[in-house]
């Protein structure tokens, strides 16, 4: 039986502004392993760079954008929110999320849980809501200590 099934979701409608990253992309295809592990070194190489660059990590937002085929995760690019000209290296990118309208589901980060939690927004509430996703701009995660912010672009 599952126990979550019913909690309600804590979902805000928001006007979200343009952000500049600095991120490494983890490729999840045909690798052998944990992808939370996989994922976990690609956030310790981007704290570990911005270290280096003089920056306090823990100041930093951290974000996560999902690649997936499907319902299959096949990357992950492992991010800082940072205002930074242009850099790119052949480990660190920069690049900006697009700003606009996005439904911002809030939730515990409980890997047990996220995935099935997620789902359920797509499937119960983005169509009780009447809600259009915007396929020209990604989704992201944004990691705060306890809890997480799923941000899906609307048109």
């Amino acid at each position: 039986m599952n126990i979550y099934v019913g909690q309600p979701l804590h979902v805000t409608i928001r006007d979200l502004p343009l952000t500049t990253i600095v991120y490494t992309s983890v490729l999840l295809q045909q690798m052998k392993g944990s992808y939370n592990d996989q994922i976990r070194e690609g956030f310790e190489k981007i704290k570990d760079w911005a270290r280096q660059q003089g920056y306090d990590p823990s100041a930093l937002k951290v974000i996560g954008i999902p690649h997936v085929d499907g319902a299959q995760l096949i990357g992950y690019e492992c991010a800082l929110e940072l205002e930074i000209v242009s850099l790119n290296t052949e480990d660190v990118l920069t690049k900006q999320l697009a700003g606009g309208r996005y439904a911002i589901l809030s939730l515990e980060k409980d890997s047990a849980t996220i995935g099935e939690t997620i789902g359920r927004f797509f499937a119960e509430y983005v169509p009780q809501h009447q809600l259009i996703v915007d396929p020209q701009r990604p989704n992201y995660e944004v990691y705060y200590e306890h809890v997480m912010d799923f941000c899906v672009p609307l048109q």
